[in-house]
C-alpha cells in the first residue's frame, strides 16, 4: 500500500482530527552540532479541533536543561491527549523525530516521555518533504526536494491561506540560526508566529493534496 492509499484509508470522511503536525525548534552554532543533542527551545503541534485549525507553541524561557524538560513533557502530555494516527512534518523524518528520540534515550527509565514513545512507535510518520516534492513533480514535472520556504510561495500553493513566516529568518548579514535565537531572545511575537507558520502551512497544504480542500 502506498502513502496515499495510506492517509486516505486513515483520514476516511475527511476524519482530520487523526493528523497532527510537529516542528521543533533549536539551537545550533555550527553544522557539527546537528543531530548532536542540541537545545530544544520550542516545539510547534497543529491539528484540527472538528474543522478548526489550532495551533500550540510550547516556547522554553531560557537555555536550559529544565526549560527544555519542562517543554518536553508538555508535548507529550499534549500528544496523549490528541493521539493522532499520522504525524506530519517537514523532514522531521531526518531531524525532529530522531532528535526527539536523542533526547528519549538520554532519560532515565523513570523520566520516560512515555506518551512520545508509544506514539512515535505507533503512528505512521509522513514526511511531508517527500509528498510535497511528488506533487509538485506531477504539476510541474519538476522532482527535487525544496527548502519549505520555497515550497510556500509555489505558484501550486498560490491560492492556500498560507502564513509563510519563513521571511521572518530574513536578516542581512545573519544566517538563519541566529535569527531564529534573537527571535527567541528578543523578539517573542515574531518567534511564536515563526515557529507556528510551518506546521499550519503544512496542515493546510496536507488537506489540500489529500483531501482536495483549499
Amino acid at each position: 500500500m502506498d502513502y496515499r492509499s495510506l492517509v486516505n484509508s486513515i483520514t476516511h470522511g475527511n476524519r482530520m482530527d487523526s493528523v497532527v503536525a510537529i516542528d521543533l525548534e533549536t539551537l545550533i552554532d555550527t553544522p557539527a552540532d546537528f543531530l548532536t543533542g542540541e537545545r530544544i527551545i520550542a516545539v510547534s503541534i497543529s491539528y484540527f479541533d472538528i474543522s478548526e485549525l489550532r495551533t500550540e507553541v510550547l516556547i522554553a524561557k531560557d537555555n536550559t536543561i529544565d526549560e527544555e524538560d519542562r517543554i518536553l513533557k508538555e508535548f507529550d502530555r499534549k500528544m496523549r491527549d490528541l493521539n493522532p494516527s499520522i504525524i506530519i512534518g517537514y523532514n522531521h523524518s531526518g531531524y525532529d523525530v530522531p532528535l526527539i528520540r536523542i533526547k528519549m534515550n538520554r532519560r532515565s527509565y523513570s523520566k520516560q516521555l512515555w506518551n512520545l514513545k508509544r506514539i512515535l512507535s505507533t503512528s505512521y510518520l509522513l514526511d511531508m518533504m517527500y509528498v510535497i516534492a511528488d506533487d509538485l513533480y506531477e504539476f510541474d514535472g519538476d522532482y527535487r526536494l525544496r527548502k519549505l520556504s520555497e515550497v510556500v510561495i509555489h505558484p501550486r500553493y498560490q491560492d492556500l491561506k498560507l502564513q509563510r513566516s519563513k521571511y521572518l529568518t530574513k536578516r542581512e548579514g545573519m544566517p538563519v540560526n541566529k535569527a531564529i535565537e534573537l527571535m527567541w531572545k528578543e523578539e517573542p511575537n515574531n518567534f511564536r508566529e515563526y515557529c507556528s507558520g510551518d506546521t499550519k502551512d503544512l496542515m493546510s497544504i496536507f488537506t489540500y493534496i489529500f483531501l482536495n480542500k483549499p
